[in-house]
């Protein structure tokens, strides 16, 4: 076991009652309950599965099990738009107290009960405080099945439970394989045997998991375009760097590994093995990224939670050798949330032209902070772990501050969380007012990204809900070959589709194949269509 040396006296007072901790950590994750809101992509996914009535047969770019798992999600989002995102994301939280707690059950029994709840609790407030473009995403659902499966493979009782737990993270989207890799990862570091036994596992149940999945319709189909849709993707070792800087600035916590990991090596007898594990872990993550090549942030999920419990792990098995917090550490890490809660607030137009000035900046506080607490005296002292308490839970939040952007001079750098809570109000006012006009039950067909179904809600006969086929077949010749490409088109012909709704800002009819446009002309008169900012709502010819 990796078991920290002997707790001197000073380490063993008591601390302060748990529950008072468990309130202060619940005031920042109830607040962002309140008012934020799902990110986009999650109500595409939700808007295109409702419009549609199932998730077997619907093309929303994500595999069977997500789109699973998100229509089990989609029967909670009832009422408003805020009360039913509200209920989500209740209902998401529920799985990650779940998850950490069968975290801590298993760690209790490999590393002290107070590192086992110190790593608990960070990663549990870092899936719960996680940037809101993470949130539900792919990424984060299999950073909380991996979370849950280390947990499962430490605990004797539920040991056969983590393979499968395992799987779950490969399948809902594939390229999260690196995230149930680090998991294993962390469970070999503590108990090689129960890593393999968890490996052989989940291989044996995720082949059989996949292979079911394909006994739906379209799977194995929309499975070999899914790559098609990334033949444009850019993969330069810049568009690398500058993501994993962004992630850095996002989430204070990520940036902090360096640092972490130093003061964890201080004071832990394995000391490779967390340095190869997290070395490995961040370019798993980073390569997953560069195969999907799309840069966005997103795709980095698995290291929150992962900084967080190192970040934890440190902070605590400093504390039990030394008998007080690696002061150091706690001081880079208010340095650090303050440097990045500067930069993430200055306007889009001063990010857009000062990259190199913050990611410069921040990167010279990163290695700083790693020399300093490499150097940092281990004498003993006062244990005062309310301050590093209160400073991770800080650092946790910035990634959901209302100003916070999706990203620093990344994808979406544009977008802020309370700007995003904006577009939802209007969107649910301006389309709203579309569907009294229309009639809630009128058939129609989207050419519009999937958010836009999801505020809408109209059904639609098309397997379809947004045209990403037709979208990107307008500069991807290949994707025009395809069949699910000719089954998008013949959507439009669906004599059943009483309008078609156009998102121009989303997909530019302009620019689509002679044939399709001859296909919204021919069929649709847009001379009468409903128009707001957003969308243009054109009903069928002659009728």
């Amino acid at each position: 076991m990796d078991l920290a040396e002997t707790v001197p006296d000073q380490a063993r007072r008591t601390p302060v009652r748990g529950w008072v901790w468990a309130g202060v950590a619940a005031l920042p994750v109830a607040l962002t309950v309140a008012w934020i809101g799902l990110g986009f992509d999650v109500r595409y996914v939700l808007g295109g599965l409702r419009v549609t009535g199932g998730s077997t047969d619907v093309w929303v770019d994500r595999p069977l099990a997500y789109r699973w798992l998100m229509d089990g999600l989609g029967a909670v989002d009832v009422g408003s738009v805020g009360t039913g995102e509200g209920l989500v994301r209740l209902v998401a939280l529920a799985f990650v107290a779940g998850a950490a707690w069968w975290l801590r059950a298993g760690l209790t029994r490999w590393v002290r009960p107070g590192e086992a709840s110190a790593v608990a609790a960070a990663v549990g407030l870092a899936l719960a405080l996680a940037p809101n473009w993470d949130f539900l995403q792919p990424e984060w659902v299999a950073a909380v099945f991996a979370v849950a499966a280390v947990g499962a493979a430490l605990t004797p009782s539920t040991a056969v439970l983590a393979g499968l737990l395992l799987a779950l993270a490969v399948l809902v989207k594939y390229t999260t394989l690196p995230t149930a890799l680090i998991a294993l990862g962390v469970v070999a570091v503590l108990d090689r045997r129960r890593a393999l036994v968890a490996g052989a596992t989940a291989v044996v149940s995720g082949a059989a998991l996949f292979g079911l999945s394909l006994l739906a319709p379209r799977e194995w189909r929309w499975l070999r375009e899914a790559w098609l849709f990334d033949e444009a993707a850019s993969r330069s070792a810049g568009a690398v760097v500058r993501l994993a800087a962004n992630e850095a600035v996002l989430v204070p916590m990520v940036a902090l590994l360096p640092a972490s990991l130093v003061v964890l090596l201080r004071v832990s007898r394995r000391r490779w093995t967390w340095l190869v594990l997290t070395v490995l872990a961040v370019a798993a993550v980073l390569g997953a990224a560069v195969v999907q090549g799309q840069w966005a942030q997103y795709h980095l999920a698995a290291l929150v939670p992962f900084a967080a419990a190192l970040w934890a792990l440190a902070i605590a098995r400093w504390t039990l050798v030394h008998g007080r917090p690696p002061w150091t550490l706690v001081g880079a890490t208010v340095v650090v949330l303050f440097a990045a809660r500067v930069f993430l607030g200055a306007s889009f137009a001063w990010r857009s032209g000062h990259g190199l000035v913050a990611f410069g900046l921040l990167g010279g506080l990163v290695v700083l902070s790693a020399l300093a607490c490499a150097v940092e005296p281990g004498r003993h002292g006062r244990q005062l772990l309310s301050v590093p308490v209160l400073v991770g839970l800080l650092a946790l939040t910035v990634p959901v501050l209302p100003t916070t952007p999706y990203s620093f001079d990344g994808v979406h750098a544009d977008y802020t969380n309370a700007g995003r809570v904006d577009i939802e109000h209007k969107f649910t006012e301006e389309l709203l007012a579309v569907r009294d006009r229309i009639g809630a039950d009128t058939p129609v067909v989207y050419l519009a990204f999937g958010d836009i179904a999801y505020f809408l809600g109209n059904p639609t006969p098309c397997a379809y809900p947004s045209p990403a086929h037709l979208r990107s077949g307008t500069y991807q010749q290949s994707l025009r070959g395809t069949a699910s490409y000719a089954e998008n088109v013949a959507c439009l012909s669906d004599e059943s589709v009483r309008y078609v709704v156009l998102q121009p800002l989303w997909i530019d009819s302009s620019e689509l194949p002679p044939e399709m446009t001859a296909a919204v002309l021919e069929r649709f008169d847009c001379t009468r269509a409903l128009v707001d900012d957003d969308v243009a709502v054109c009903p069928r010819a002659g009728r």
